[in-house]
């Protein structure tokens, strides 16, 4: 009992500010796009669901980890690491008073098989505190429950 209420409690206060950067929580939920045909001994995989901690440094590098959970035929859970860098100014406003910043990196997923990615996409700050990531995902396994897969996701900062 007492590892799941340290956990709750670093998930919750994870939004403190350090001298060297911002640590964060980071929810995210990735669903796939496009996927190859494949047999139904591997199964496939329809969607990512990830509650990670990032680090994002002054010099708009970040680091993250946290805990996985593949779901659809045959679900997983892993630990994922990656990391992004974003650019260094808002890449444009949609809407007045709501910078975008665009960014690109890279993680792994290890489940029963590595899963490794490239990523893209943008970071909205949606207030003061909080982000909201759209991003877009190629990932990359020896299983075909994985590979060549693209996903689509969505995920918060606070």
């Amino acid at each position: 009992m007492k590892p799941i209420i340290f956990a709750t409690l670093v998930f919750f206060c994870g939004s403190t500010f350090a001298d060297e950067g911002q640590i964060a929580s980071l929810l995210n939920f990735e669903a796939t796009a496009t996927r190859p045909s494949t047999d139904n001994e591997t199964g496939s995989t329809t969607s990512v669901v990830s509650t990670m901690m990032e680090f994002t440094t002054p010099s708009n590098f970040s680091i993250y980890g946290g805990f996985s959970f593949a779901l659809g035929d045959n679900p997983e859970s892993s630990i994922a690491l990656g990391s992004r860098y974003y650019s260094a100014t808002p890449a444009f406003q949609l809407i007045p008073g709501v910078p975008m910043w665009s960014y690109l990196g890279a993680g792994v997923y290890f489940f029963d098989k590595t899963v490794y990615y490239p990523e893209a996409g943008f970071r909205i700050a949606t207030s003061n505190t909080s982000r909201l990531d759209v991003f877009v995902k190629l990932l990359n396994s020896s299983s075909p429950k994985y590979d060549q897969h693209v996903m689509v996701g969505a995920g918060l900062t606070f």
